[in-house]
């Protein structure tokens, strides 16, 4: 710093002292010429030690800011600017990432709202139609409690997924890691869900490489991963359609896929695909009765652990969802 002080002073002051030199050379009488040394001089005195004590110092706080070292001194302007520049990016982006947060949060806030708000509203017409009603009918009374049921059971279901969630994220949920049979967890959701799958005449069909394979997890929690994703499946899959798991090695994991000939999701939905109460489409996921929290929870108890979810789908076609579980000593090999 000290040398760009000195080298911006002696330009400084041989400008000053050639413009005076100039002026006296058209008007003699200043006899400004006998004095151009002492005007350099001060000159020069006056520009080194304010740019050095002044801009000088504030630039090598910057630099020691930035680079956080003592010893700055080999810095170049250049290279000073390119920092600046760097760093200013870089707020930018960590300012677009708040913004991004914060709208979603907004989003969030608005689908909670509405979510809640969807049963309750249900409740207390169901049962103000029947405190309204002079005529005792019990056809109706019967039937609109039936529905009043169903809508506590829904916000029930929402809060306990939202309790679900808020403890893995603040990881209150501690998963109990142990070896246990995919193939066979499977089986047993696959099984659970038959009737709703009659509902609509969807088949499953489970193929595994080997009868029992071994995998380290949290059974039960890796059983709401899989009954998510199947429930998903046949809640947005054709009449007559296919719900297939499929079971495989892959080095030391094992590889679970759980896919569909259903709907599809449109590539613009994927990315925010397991937000919570993220809807592809919002007026008919609402009618086939989902809480908007299942992938996100899928999400959250695959990323407790260490594995992630993927998925590809196409419109009209289906979806196939897939992770990996770890293989007991993550050898290979699997326990009988």
């Amino acid at each position: 710093m000290k040398k760009e002080s000195f080298i911006i002073a002696i330009g400084a002051a041989l400008f000053v002292t050639a413009v005076l030199y100039g002026i006296s050379s058209f008007y003699p009488t200043l006899a400004l010429p006998d004095s151009l040394i002492i005007i350099f001089c001060v000159c020069f005195s006056v520009v080194y030690f304010f740019y050095y004590l002044l801009v000088g110092q504030r630039l090598k706080k910057i630099k020691d800011l930035l680079l956080k070292e003592t010893k700055t001194e080999s810095i170049s302007l250049k290279d000073l600017e390119n920092q600046l520049y760097n760093l200013l990016e870089e707020r930018k982006e960590e300012l677009e990432k708040i913004e991004k947060l914060e709208r979603h949060r907004r989003e969030f806030l608005g689908n909670v709202s509405h979510e809640m708000k969807t049963p309750l509203f249900h409740m207390q017409g169901y049962i103000s139609t029947l405190s309204d009603n002079e005529t005792y009918d019990e056809e109706l009374f019967k039937r609109y409690l039936e529905r009043t049921e169903k809508s506590i059971e829904r916000l029930i279901r929402i809060l306990e997924d939202l309790d679900t969630i808020s403890q893995l994220e603040s990881r209150e949920i501690v998963a109990e890691i142990e070896p246990f049979d995919i193939v066979e967890l499977s089986k047993e959701v696959l099984e659970s869900e038959e009737l709703n799958a009659e509902k609509k005449n969807i088949k499953f069909d489970l193929q595994a490489e080997s009868e029992k394979m071994y995998v380290m997890g949290d059974r039960f929690r890796i059983r709401q991963v899989l009954l998510n994703l199947v429930v998903n499946s046949i809640r947005y899959g054709k009449k007559d359609g296919e719900t297939r798991i499929r079971i495989k090695n892959s080095g030391e994991f094992v590889s679970i896929e759980v896919g569909d000939n259903g709907i599809g999701i449109s590539a613009e939905h994927l990315p925010r695909l397991f937000e919570r109460f993220y809807r592809v489409d919002k007026s008919r996921s609402r009618e086939q009765g989902g809480t908007g929290l299942g992938l996100s929870i899928v999400k959250h108890i695959l990323e407790a652990h260490h594995q992630t979810i993927n998925v590809m789908s196409t419109e009209g076609a289906g979806s196939v969802f897939t992770f990996n579980m770890k293989k007991p000593n993550g050898n290979g090999h699997n326990h009988n």
